[in-house]
């Protein structure tokens, strides 16, 4: 939803890549004997290596990835599958019911993929692309494949590469295993000549000590979990547990480190560094309940420790944002416009709405109580956000990346940062399987994912089936939808509504489409509001558009639905297609006709023609604007008013912003007489520029005395700032002037 898809201007570029894919398809089953020779290998690669791309240098790069035709992870364990070389290897091939041992043989090159070139026990060699893996400043490539490293890969894909060449691809995280140099699966000529001796769980114990001092929380993991496999006592293991856990917490892996700190079962007698950290486990699963009980057990045996009381004092912020609803959105703003990436630190609110199943959509989201336009509905923080720099602070920093993500199988090429929501929801799954399951039971159309969650003690996340509820549940963002209405607060241009930067939210995904929406999306950073547009009654499914209808419902904008299965029936799409063709011509004629007058010049007799021919157009609607909300009409109903507001007409202009407010399907009294008190009966759809007929119906009725009315309009356009920026606290900042 507001993603910026790109397909028709990168149509090439698909069809280039899905006859690629085509071609390789015939040489299905075929083992290749045109395989490049090791020495022939080894310098191609590393020539690659060390080309501009790969070397992570600040730049303005854009990364095109190539979603793979889908397929699923393997979920047998390594004891079921049986071993083959790289000279088995077949093209176009998922080896099922396989594995291959690989040893690194260069150094590691990261574009989209981590890439490695390899060489089994017979020195025949292939290169190795690795997907999914977290970003060089999270975990260097060099942590995951380099030179001596030997790699495990279950049930391997042998695949014509984009450049010609062969090559192995890993697409699922728990498809690949880094082995450790003591693991009996390594052959004995790849073993290390210096045989370590038996090291003791103390000694192992300093040693990922001094990793973690030096940064090296990876292989802190390793070392530690070495130690724990040495005979020793329980008190000593705990220890060594609690040092591994704040390793997982470097590392977001906030499930393993939660378990090494003993919780739920602490005792009287707890350390306070479990405790701690266990608290801080919690806090980043967003268990606030939980943490809280748990730092409160800290405070209570350690009421020194003042760490644990900023962090007791933090988890009941955010225990009371969630209750309450009650967010200091000054903060929020200022906390988005100083963080990069915009990641706040706040709880998600869920206001009077449950889930429920609809007659004929699936599943959507209801209210469970009767609202008031305006009311907070949800203020949710992502599941994940990817950032996508900003043009302004690209220039400042020199640096800047964007992806375009083409998926052959959807026939969709999106552009911002889907590729790095992708690798982060597939991360964060891997690494913390207990938040899982929210974001897998989102809709996913009719891909068929795998009924198995562990093999070999791993987590299985199916890349695939993540990609897939992606493409149904993501939105496109703003930094700040503060900064999308100040375009229509000063004239520069339409509010956005396309993003490059994006993110999954868990409960907003639950609301379905409608071009005549009742609820509105707003974005302060990662955190997304949801405010109702108009009054509910209870038991009322919340709709918001999927794309916004700004200017009628142009030819082919049924089209943008097909992505997600269904077809739009409003009452805007459904009087558009029982309109005859030549109507439709019409108005657009007469808009046509309209703007082309206001860019003359406009004295009484221009404004009296363009009312003319406003109602001219009017009247090609045969249905009321309560049932069907003219999109072509309202916004030149509104530049009247501004014109008339120019010449200090003042009571031509309230009536012409009733007008507006008509067009738009609201029903009301007061707007067309100064001794009639101006109030909403029933709101209609809502627009950005809204606020600014309001604002200027406050003006109008302000310089007629009516200061009654004045009020009203201005409570009215700060309701609706609400709705669209998220939060009224900037309003008087952002409207009070005009």
């Amino acid at each position: 939803m507001d993603t910026h898809d790109v397909t028709k201007q990168h149509i090439e570029l698909l069809l280039k890549f899905k006859q690629r894919l085509k071609e390789a398809k015939k040489r299905q089953g075929e083992r290749p004997n045109d395989r490049k020779s090791p020495e022939n290998a080894y310098m191609m690669f590393m020539a690659l290596a060390s080309g501009p791309l790969s070397q992570n240098k600040p730049g303005h790069f854009i990364h095109t990835s190539f979603i793979a035709p889908a397929y699923p992870p393997c979920i047998k364990p390594v004891a079921e599958l049986k071993h083959i070389t790289i000279e088995e290897l077949r093209l176009e091939t998922h080896h099922r019911g396989n594995f291959i041992l690989l040893r690194c043989i260069t150094p590691p090159t990261r574009m989209t993929a981590v890439m490695v070139l390899t060489e089994d026990q017979n020195h025949d060699v292939v290169s190795l692309q690795i997907y999914q893996q977290e970003n060089e400043e999270i975990r260097p490539a060099t942590d995951i494949a380099n030179e001596g490293i030997v790699l495990l890969v279950k049930e391997p894909y042998y695949k014509i590469m984009s450049d010609g060449e062969y090559g192995l691809r890993v697409d699922h995280l728990s498809d690949i295993i880094q082995l450790r140099s003591n693991d009996a699966r390594i052959p004995l000529n790849w073993q290390p000549r210096i045989i370590e001796i038996e090291q003791s769980a103390e000694s192992l114990k300093l040693k990922g000590n001094s990793a973690i001092l030096n940064g090296r929380f990876w292989d802190s993991i390793a070392i530690y979990s070495d130690a724990l496999a040495q005979s020793t006592l329980p008190i000593e293991k705990a220890i060594i547990k609690r040092n591994r856990s704040l390793a997982f917490l470097r590392t977001k892996q906030f499930d393993a480190a939660l378990s090494d700190t003993g919780f739920p079962n602490f005792g009287e007698d707890a350390s306070e560094k479990a405790l701690f950290r266990a608290g801080e486990a919690l806090y980043n699963l967003r268990r606030f309940v939980e943490c809280c009980q748990v730092l409160r057990m800290l405070c209570r045996l350690y009421p020194r420790n003042h760490l644990a009381r900023a962090s007791s004092d933090r988890v009941q912020n955010r225990l009371r944002e969630q209750k309450t609803g009650e967010f200091n959105f000054k903060l929020l703003q200022a906390e988005a416009k100083k963080l990069r990436p915009p990641h706040l630190d706040h709880a998600t609110y869920i206001g009077p709405v449950e889930v429920r199943q609809t007659a004929s959509k699936g599943r959507g989201l209801f209210v469970t109580k009767a609202v008031k336009a305006g009311d907070l509905l949800l203020c949710e923080k992502a599941f994940v956000h990817a950032y996508a720099v900003e043009e302004s602070d690209a220039e400042k920093s020199g640096e800047s990346k964007i992806s375009i993500l083409i998926n052959a199988e959807t026939d969709r090429v999106i552009m911002g940062t889907q590729a790095d929501l992708l690798k982060t929801i597939v991360q964060k799954m891997y690494h913390n399987p207990s938040v899982a399951s929210d974001f897998t039971a989102l809709h996913h159309g009719d891909y068929k994912g795998v009924n198995v969650s562990v093999v070999d003690q791993m987590p299985v996340v199916d890349t695939f089936q993540v990609e897939q509820i992606i493409s149904f549940n993501s939105f496109g963002c703003p930094l700040s939808s503060i900064e999308s209405h100040a375009k229509v607060r000063y004239h520069k241009d339409d509010p956005e509504t396309a993003h490059h930067s994006c993110g999954i939210w868990i409960k907003a995904s639950y609301i379905n489409h409608s071009c005549t929406s009742n609820a509105r999306r707003s974005f302060i950073g990662d955190m997304m509001i949801v405010r109702a547009t108009r009054d509910l009654e209870k038991d009322t499914e919340l709709l918001f558009w999927y794309r916004c209808p700004s200017r009628g419902i142009p030819k082919g904008q049924e089209s943008k639905f097909e992505h997600w299965g269904f077809e739009c029936v409003c009452s805007i799409c459904s009087e558009r297609k029982s309109t005859p063709p030549s109507v439709l011509q019409k108005r657009e004629m007469l808009r046509k006709r309209i703007e082309n007058a206001f860019k003359t010049s406009l004295g009484n007799a221009a404004l009296q023609r363009i009312e003319r021919q406003l109602e001219e157009l009017n009247q090609t609607y045969l249905q009321p604007a309560d049932n069907v909300p003219r999109l072509l009409v309202w916004d030149l109903q509104l530049a009247l008013a501004q014109a008339y507001a120019a010449q200090n007409q003042t009571r031509k202009c309230i009536v012409a912003v009733g007008k507006v407010l008509t067009s738009l399907g609201f029903v009301f009294t007061g707007a067309d007489s100064s001794q009639t008190p101006f109030s909403i009966v029933r709101w209609g759809m809502l627009q950005d520029y809204l606020v600014e007929a309001f604002v200027l119906l406050r003006n109008m009725f302000l310089m007629t005395k009516a200061v009654p009315n004045s009020e009203k309009a201005g409570e009215y356009a700060r309701t609706v700032y609400k709705m669209v920026v998220g939060e009224d606290a900037s309003f008087d900042s952002v409207w009070a002037s005009k």
